[in-house]
């Protein structure tokens, strides 16, 4: 899908217009808040934390001690992540924002410490408070901006049980400020959101929308929600089609792995069940067609997913 050029710059000054107030609702009250506004300043879903390696020059205008940083980051590929978390945790300290979103990373993953989403939470927060629509630096925007998607996931969602801290309002905006800079972790968010109508009434065409520039944009989610779709059919705007169902599913399954996305196999396996022979062909052939214009696959999806 493509956008029109009138709709693609609307959409640009939209994101732009709501970031001061989507950002200014992240901002803690009292002394915390002068500290963080003292605080300097494709494919996001799949920016590994530890791939490609971070020069030093990188982050320049960030507090950056190398000594700590790097050891961290070689634990974390070396598969220490509990050693990791410990240096990061130095690091953070010391005011590096770059230990900061891997330390998010590490809570929400569970890597060499207990999950724990209000400290992912939390750490993702700081680091989405350093966003700067005008930085020049791609992969510091790229870090900054996936902080933003990984908040507005936790307020779209809320944490724990008793859902705390779920704003879909405040999740959508956020979610627009990132696919301003074409994060396809954001369109999915905005597909989710104007899908289920959360904090707004449903628009089922723009969900649409937003989910095929997630699924272009090679966010295997975002093909698998599309798949569900198709099963089960969306009346006026999906008919119900087994075929396109078992597609989309062919074209998630190729965007990552059965390791870290289990259901989307399991998902693909019991649809090829109760297909004929035919049927699973004709849905690979429509899966290839597609996959062809995913622009920037990843190589493999990684653990920022």
């Amino acid at each position: 899908m493509r956008i029109s050029e009138h709709r693609g710059a609307r959409l640009q000054r939209g994101h732009l217009a709501a970031a001061a107030f989507a950002l200014a609702a992240l901002m803690p009250a009292g002394p915390a808040a002068a500290q963080a506004l003292d605080s300097p300043v494709m494919q996001f879903h799949s920016y590994e934390p530890a791939r490609p390696r971070l020069k030093a020059d990188v982050f320049s205008g960030l507090s950056f001690w190398k000594g700590d940083l790097e050891k961290a980051r070689e634990a974390w590929r070396a598969g220490k992540f509990a050693k990791a978390r410990k240096a990061f945790e130095r690091a953070w300290k010391k005011g590096n924002i770059v230990a900061a979103w891997y330390l998010g990373h590490i809570y929400r993953l569970g890597r060499g410490v207990r999950a724990n989403d209000e400290k992912a939470f939390r750490y993702y927060r700081q680091v989405a408070l350093t966003y700067d629509p005008d930085e020049s630096n791609r992969k510091r925007l790229m870090m900054t901006v996936d902080a933003l998607v990984r908040v507005a996931d936790y307020y779209r969602t809320g944490i724990g049980k008793a859902r705390k801290k779920r704003d879909p309002r405040r999740a959508y905006r956020l979610y627009n400020i990132a696919a301003g800079h074409g994060s396809p972790a954001a369109f999915y968010g905005l597909g989710v959101i104007t899908l289920k109508g959360q904090g707004m009434k449903n628009h089922p065409r723009r969900a649409i929308n937003w989910l095929m520039m997630a699924a272009k944009g090679g966010y295997a989610p975002a093909a698998a929600l599309l798949g569900d779709l198709a099963a089960r059919g969306l009346k006026s705007y999906i008919r119900k089609d087994r075929i396109a169902a078992m597609s989309w599913y062919f074209v998630a399954a190729s965007l990552t792995s059965p390791a870290l996305s289990p259901r989307i196999y399991d998902r693909l396996e019991a649809l090829q069940a109760r297909a004929t022979d035919k049927e699973r062909a004709r849905a690979r052939q429509l899966a290839a067609r597609f996959t062809t214009s995913i622009r920037n696959k990843p190589r493999a999806i990684t653990a920022a997913q």
